[in-house]
């Protein structure tokens, strides 16, 4: 049955989900997401479908807060390396009006 290319794919992207030290790859996202685009075009659409759609719904919705947890790191990261940059700036001004 076409559904399980599907299945396969959605089982793929909670397995990724289910470890809590996985880092998203974006090319590794880039074939996921090509390979479950194909498989849905061909998906027959059987009697679980509504099960295997809500699954990657719940996928999605799980993928998207992950993501947000990124994108706050990578914020706060960028806020640390600005400060230390305006510290470092700061510290070669008042080195240079010592000496």
């Amino acid at each position: 049955m076409s559904d399980d290319r599907v299945r396969l794919a959605i089982e793929q992207m909670e397995a990724w989900l289910a470890d809590s030290t996985w880092e998203p790859d974006p090319d590794a996202l880039a074939q996921w997401n090509a390979e479950f685009n194909s498989a849905l075009a061909q998906a027959e659409k059987a009697a679980d479908w509504s099960e295997l759609r809500a699954r990657a719904h719940a996928a999605g919705h799980q993928m998207e807060v992950r993501m947000a947890v990124f994108a706050e790191a990578k914020e706060r990261l960028r806020i640390a390396l600005e400060r230390q940059e305006v510290g470092h700036r700061a510290m070669k001004g008042y080195g240079a009006t010592a000496r």
